[in-house]
């Protein structure tokens, strides 16, 4: 029995790249890498086959089973999520559940760690799940991705950025592979993410990164009603802006404001996380 840790990330505001080779396929974009994440646990079966549970109930997790399969083909596993954090809310956890799965099943096959993050990028790429995610859990505590796609084509540096925020789910989950095959919106989410990657690099500060992130959500039409509400509640006297692409919302209120200003809401206080992926047991 192997376990894993894999942050999750909270991407601010990206610009998508998309090329012929799904490696150097991604985004370029700006993000958080959140200390609480996802916790994955790989028992090899005498059988092929592979059954993954998240959070107690047996799921089709499409991305994180092509992660596997493409470590080990021939081979059964026993697959349990447990998640910190929701999913489909902007918070990169069909990464984060990859990622840790990849890197059990790596070192069950006597493979690298770059090899589950590869197969991890691929499978998010190829399957819709996100276009940064992987890039930004691998880039540091607050990952700024200046190439797309993962190492050694894409590239991510970090601005050590020490952050405290508070994640608040304000409404329903969204699609990521919707969105992304939205070809209007798309084209939004493009140029103007682009912009901000790029004023962001000559200023690198927290005040910053929610400033362009506000406008990056609102310009590209991100904002649903519910999170339009809450983003104006909480900036009377808070920062916060979107994390895409979801129903939630980041803040620096804490989490006792954050209930006492919207209600009885789903927050959770979480670090930009300098502790990337890891093995935590092996057995």
């Amino acid at each position: 029995m192997i376990k894993a840790f894999c942050p999750g990330h909270i991407s601010c505001f990206f610009s998508p790249v998309r090329t012929a080779d799904v490696m150097t396929t991604g985004s370029l974009g700006a993000g958080i890498r959140l200390d609480k994440g996802t916790f994955v646990t790989v028992e090899e079966r005498s059988d092929r086959k592979l059954v993954i549970t998240m959070d107690g109930v047996v799921v089709d997790a499409r991305i994180t089973e092509r992660t596997i399969r493409s470590l080990s083909p021939d081979r059964g596993f026993d697959v349990t999520i447990e998640n910190q954090l929701p999913v489909s809310q902007g918070m990169g956890m069909s990464a984060a559940g990859a990622i840790a799965a990849g890197l059990c099943v790596s070192l069950v096959e006597g493979m690298s760690e770059y090899d589950a993050y590869r197969a991890a990028h691929i499978a998010e790429v190829s399957l819709g799940g996100g276009l940064g995610d992987v890039a930004g859990i691998m880039g540091g505590r607050q990952p700024i991705r200046v190439s797309a796609g993962i190492p050694p084509f894409g590239r991510t540096i970090d601005s050590m950025l020490s952050m405290n925020v508070t994640v608040a789910m304000t409404g329903p989950g969204r699609d990521t592979g919707t969105v992304l095959s939205d070809t209007c919106i798309m084209n939004k989410i493009t140029e103007e993410g682009a912009r901000c990657v790029s004023e962001y690099l000559n200023e690198r500060t927290e005040r910053s990164l929610y400033e362009l992130s506000s406008r990056f959500s609102g310009s590209a039409g991100l904002e649903t009603d519910n999170i339009r509400d809450a983003l104006t509640i909480l900036r009377k006297d808070h920062r916060a802006s979107v994390c895409m692409l979801g129903g939630s919302i980041f803040t620096d209120a804490s989490e006792d404001s954050v209930r006492s200003l919207l209600g009885d809401v789903e927050a959770i206080s979480c670090s930009s996380s300098a502790e990337g992926p890891r093995i935590i047991h092996r057995a």
